[in-house]
């Protein structure tokens, strides 16, 4: 399966979802916003987890690589349709 994904573009899209990432909240937020800090925990731990296997694939036979081109490959696509939805609707 050719994929119209690289490593390359994987390794941006891990840089653009760390920068879309909220700063960490302050122990306040715990207290008074118990959900928005869950949320802010699932998002570190999700660009922690695609970090950690990017570098694995990045170290790994061009079979590894190409297995994680083909799992990440709807994880772009999703984060990507998002972020044009987003676009488009501020220019509207």
């Amino acid at each position: 399966m050719n994929s119209k994904y690289t490593m390359e573009d994987i390794e941006k899209f891990i840089i653009d979802f760390k920068n879309s990432l909220e700063p960490e909240p302050n122990e306040w937020s715990l207290i008074i916003n118990r959900k928005a800090y869950q949320e802010y925990l699932y998002e570190k731990f999700k660009r922690e987890f695609f970090e950690k296997h990017f570098i694995e694939a990045k170290n790994g036979n061009i079979d590894d690589q190409k297995k994680f081109i083909e799992q990440m490959t709807p994880v772009l696509d999703d984060y990507y349709s998002v972020k044009e939805d987003e676009e488009t609707k501020k220019h509207k």
